[in-house]
């Protein structure tokens, strides 16, 4: 692994103008105002449908949705530029003295206390530590790049249905200037859970991510709160794209799956940001040979069950409006995919379950991983051995409640 400049990285993606993208337009959104979108769905909101077969029955489905209730926390979320609805009217509780919204509002640093800000590495260790052990696996620093925020953020509902579609807002997004340093923040899904995809039990490896997202954004934003400086939290990718932020704080590379690749978990993650005006020493991109590989494999695009993923080399060109342009990458064809998902009620993993750098960290894959950087000519031999080896393969669910140890970290 080579470490880069943010020059190099410019240079290794960016290829024409980017311009900030709109919220509305990412596709877990666009069914709740775009028509043409929302009439080609058959479930819009990934609610799901019970059915006797292993992996989709209620007990499947109920751990499922018990993982998303961390997500709740999202809805409260007042720090950020575009507080939603939920948030706003919480506030309004408060502000008119309701005696239990007050006492919600927890802890507040004296007036002008703030935390020595004077060594910065010193600073960015605590945020760090601070991240880890409120649930990030991986952590990384990088100055905010506003090309990756928001434009407009959107006030309808992501996921309404039928014939009575009616579109919401879409607000102008507007980052304080004082707002420069980002804390990227990667979660880990479950290797073994994700074995079980296209089941409900390998989305439950997804929801269980976002709770701890969520969770984990907001004990970040109010520590950061109480060591006197402001932060915007990020949660559930609903100010920024988490993606290029990803990149910029040196966590991992970008793959032809649209993923981000990390060096410990391959895509296996779920990404989320916290962007502050704490002053903090920054991170730089990394190159371990995921382009390479990527390049001379194409698993996730044959294995794609709706030819989403694209062969041959890395591209510009945008598919539609759900892709940001000027940037040299595999644009993920997000309305098929989505639509694949809609259809058969229940979200899909294969691109990520089916990677050669989705492996346990193992001593074995290490070394791998670690060929896959200084040996990259044998890419092709790599490719080879991943498939013949058979790590992309599902595991059926019929034994999975007698046979699944659930894993504490």
């Amino acid at each position: 692994m080579k470490k880069i400049s943010l020059e190099e990285w410019e240079k290794k993606y960016i290829v024409g103008d980017v311009q900030r993208f709109d919220q509305k337009n990412t596709m877990f959104i666009r069914p709740g105002w775009d028509a043409d979108i929302n009439r080609q769905l058959d479930d819009w909101s990934f609610t799901g449908h019970l059915r006797e077969k292993a992996g989709y029955k209620l007990e499947d489905q109920a751990l499922r949705w018990a993982s998303s209730r961390g997500t709740m926390m999202a809805l409260f979320n007042k720090h950020k530029p575009n507080p939603g609805p939920a948030t706003r009217a919480l506030g309004k509780m408060m502000s008119e003295g309701n005696p239990m919204m007050s006492a919600m509002g927890g802890y507040s640093p004296p007036d002008g206390a703030k935390t020595d800000v004077s060594d910065p590495k010193k600073t960015t260790l605590m945020i760090k530590k601070a991240a880890r052990w409120f649930g990030a696996d991986l952590v990384g620093i990088c100055k905010l790049d506003k090309r990756w925020v928001y434009s407009h953020t959107y006030e309808g509902q992501p996921f309404s249905g039928g014939p009575d579609l009616v579109p919401g807002e879409s607000i102008p997004q507007e980052m304080p200037e004082a707002m420069q340093y980002v804390v990227v923040m990667a979660f880990e899904m479950d290797y073994e859970l994700m074995k079980y995809m296209p089941t409900y039990l390998a989305n439950t490896a997804t929801r269980i991510g976002y709770s701890r997202m969520a969770i984990t954004n907001n004990y970040m934003t109010h520590f950061i709160n109480n060591l006197g400086f402001q932060a915007i939290d990020c949660s559930i990718n609903d100010v920024a794209l988490s993606v290029p932020m990803a990149l910029q704080a040196g966590l991992g590379d970008l793959a032809r799956n649209g993923l981000l690749i990390t060096r410990k978990y391959g895509p296996r993650v779920r990404l989320n940001n916290v962007i502050t005006d704490l002053p903090l020493e920054v991170d730089t991109p990394i190159d371990f040979g995921v382009r390479e590989l990527c390049t001379a494999c194409e698993i996730c695009a044959e294995k794609c069950p709706s030819q989403s993923i694209m062969y041959g080399e890395p591209t510009t060109e945008p598919h539609n409006i759900s892709n940001v342009g000027g940037v040299l990458k595999w644009p993920i064809n997000a309305e098929t995919c989505r639509m694949y998902w809609g259809r058969g009620h229940t979200p899909c993993a294969m691109c990520i379950t089916v990677c050669p750098y989705n492996k346990p960290d193992t001593l074995f894959h290490r070394f791998v991983r670690w060929c896959t950087d200084y040996v990259r000519w044998a890419d092709p031999l790599y490719v080879k051995a991943d498939i013949w080896s058979g790590y992309g393969k599902t595991k059926e669910a019929d034994r999975f409640w007698e046979e699944w140890e659930p894993r504490r970290n």
